[in-house]
């Protein structure tokens, strides 16, 4: 089964390999080896938190290096990204830039960054399809912008710039509207969830949640239509937290900041009810979630075996107010 997780710097000899064989049928063993110059050990040591990787039983099969600029907090950039040849044209590039550009997105960064040859039509292609724009170069090939001499003296360089969240906070949440649940809401999250989840995921929500902690838990809806949620209560055996239980955004509008928003406004309600902290669960393989509660400034626990039963690990996510 594939999982994306977050790199470690302990992958870099398997990526520096990856690169070399991956690369092989389309480059010189020598090429090859110098494509993998371009991913020097330090892109491990100091960026592996928000970079993937996408393993299955067999190994490492897809990764991608990016960071967050520490010179622009806008600004997000991926610097490196290696797909198996055996599991090219399955998404999995488009996996990953997605959770990428989700977790900058809710760290606050409004545009990404990427760059490539101008002879990887390859690579022209998918960022263009994932909706990246093409700098302006001071040359053309092929119809291509090019920077020339971008990384040094021949090297040339077709430059990405996409947007993430462009619009005013204000200006993206305008058309929804927030409210505190209702006991019959249950139906209507119920109908939706497996839907959005594209998986059985109703199982983990039972009625009880939303018949008792209505009114501690949220609801988003746009045009009269259910577009998020959050339910969560106010531990009545621990004074001091507050629990997220079960939340969820409507594909359309995730990466809308709304996920953001709900969570920001069950902060305020936890802390009117004198919490202190707020607590929250997923599984080890949802990387999406652990990656947002990553930028809502959740810590996150190792994974811990069998904790919603036999088979059932889970990882816990801890967040003072």
């Amino acid at each position: 089964m594939r999982h994306i997780r977050r790199a470690r710097t302990a992958d870099y000899p398997t990526l520096v390999e990856c690169v070399q064989q991956w690369w092989g049928d389309s480059s010189t063993p020598e090429q090859a080896r110098e494509l993998s110059l371009l991913l020097p050990r330090l892109f491990l040591q100091h960026f592996a938190a928000t970079s993937l990787v996408l393993e299955d039983e067999t190994g490492i099969r897809a990764f991608l290096v990016g960071f967050h600029s520490a010179d622009d907090n806008h600004q997000a950039y991926i610097h490196f990204v290696g797909v198996d040849p055996r599991l090219r044209q399955q998404g999995i590039a488009r996996r990953l830039y997605t959770l990428f550009l989700e977790r900058a997105a809710a760290a606050g960064c409004t545009e990404v960054r990427a760059i490539t040859s101008p002879k990887n039509a390859g690579s022209i292609a998918f960022h263009r399809a994932m909706g990246f724009e093409l700098d302006p170069g001071d040359h053309e090939s092929d119809g291509v912008p090019v920077h020339r001499d971008y990384d040094g003296p021949g090297q040339h360089r077709v430059v990405f710039r996409g947007k993430l969240g462009a619009q005013s906070h204000d200006d993206i949440l305008r058309p929804f509207t927030t409210r505190r649940a209702k006991p019959e809401d249950f139906d209507a999250i119920v109908e939706v969830v497996d839907e959005w989840w594209g998986r059985p995921a109703s199982r983990d929500l039972t009625r009880v949640f939303v018949d008792h902690f209505f009114a501690t838990s949220l609801i988003a809806e746009r045009d009269g239509r259910l577009a998020g949620f959050v339910i969560g209560f106010l531990s009545p055996s621990k004074s001091d937290e507050a629990y997220i239980h079960f939340t969820g955004v409507a594909p359309a509008w995730r990466r809308s900041g709304l996920g953001r928003h709900l969570y920001q406004r069950f902060f305020e309600t936890a802390r009117a009810g004198g919490r202190t902290v707020v607590k929250a669960i997923t599984s080890p393989q949802n990387a999406s979630s652990i990656a947002f509660h990553n930028a809502m400034g959740f810590t996150d626990s190792t994974p811990i075996p069998n904790y919603d039963g036999p088979s059932l690990d889970r990882v816990t996510f801890t967040r003072p107010l």
